[in-house]
């Protein structure tokens, strides 16, 4: 069976065989291994006896000197130790299939969120809970730079926030896109001219809002073309900068919804004007909980795939 040339798989027989040559080797000789197995030395040497004729090697040598592993016994004991490990994996896995997942999932999402998306969070800790009623579901709020590195660290196993810039060791994925536009404000002089005669000479006479955050290539590039007299990243931050009617910056239709009803607030070239704010799912490229993090992230990523189709 243990022959090379045979490719037959191994036998109950042939892993018993193979126990017993790893004990032998990890306690230095026959003897020595009596009491670990709990059978004779005679028992013993008749079971490698039998290992050495099934595989048609001879495994090791024994002599006044004491104990030795042959050249190919010590490759033989290498693949052992891969071998009962990957058994002992497997079986940890397969038991770990069977049980609830318990502790605690930290989820740690953006101040930048709106609330639909802390709506989606919402439906997808409900799915979670349901599946894994004995998980302790910690979800709280932090700056981007906080919750980068809590995934870095351990501390956390999602992070849902704007993704401007790869980190080393994660990974992430764009679940919800949105356009922001260049606002201005009624109170602004710049409110009443028409988008036909603004250029960006003319944006640049007029102070705008810096996010105070890193953005994608199309932002940044937009971005340059303003004069920056404020920073507000927080989106209700920079309405209210907005409103004031001494600033004009970027934002989002949902945000400004209400304002444009209202014509507190308009948009400035908006065919022209805007630039994608993206939100992702984030984790740790080699995650220390990986059926905890494979969980939320899926739920999470249905709850917004769901949302992108309605």
């Amino acid at each position: 069976m243990l022959d090379p040339s045979n490719t037959k798989q191994l036998s109950e027989y042939d892993l018993r065989l193979l126990r017993v040559f790893k004990a032998v080797v990890e306690h230095g000789g026959f003897a020595a291994a009596e009491s670990s197995l709990g059978i004779t030395r005679s028992t013993i040497s008749v079971h490698m006896a039998s290992l050495e004729s099934r595989m048609n090697i001879k495994l090791c040598v024994r002599g006044r000197s004491g104990f030795a592993l042959t050249e190919r016994g010590q490759v033989v004991y290498q693949a052992c130790l891969k071998l009962f490990s990957s058994i002992q994996e497997f079986g940890s896995l397969v038991d770990n299939l069977g049980k609830t997942l318990s502790g605690e999932l930290v989820i740690l999402y953006s101040d930048l969120l709106d609330q639909h998306s802390i709506h989606n969070i919402g439906r997808a800790v409900a799915a979670i809970k349901k599946q894994a009623p004995r998980l302790c579901i910690s979800l709280n709020m932090e700056t981007v730079a906080n919750i980068e590195a809590a995934l870095i660290s351990n501390r956390a196993h999602i992070g849902f926030y704007p993704a401007y810039r790869k980190i080393d060791g994660l990974v992430s994925e764009v679940v919800f896109s949105e356009q922001l536009y260049l606002s201005v404000a009624q109170s602004s002089e710049l409110y009443h001219v028409d988008d036909q005669d603004i250029d960006e000479k003319l944006l640049a006479q007029y102070s705008a809002i810096h996010p105070g955050i890193e953005l994608n290539p199309m932002g940044r590039d937009l971005l340059a073309q303003l004069n920056f007299g404020a920073k507000g990243y927080q989106f209700d931050s920079r309405v209210a900068l907005i409103l004031s009617g001494a600033f004009i910056g970027y934002l989002p239709k949902s945000e400004l919804k209400p304002y444009l009803q209202s014509q507190q607030i308009r948009l400035i070239k908006p065919d022209q004007l805007h630039y994608p704010f993206e939100l992702s799912l984030v984790q740790k490229m080699n995650p220390n909980e990986k059926e905890k993090v494979a969980l939320g992230m899926a739920e999470l990523q249905r709850v917004f795939k769901q949302q992108t189709k309605l």
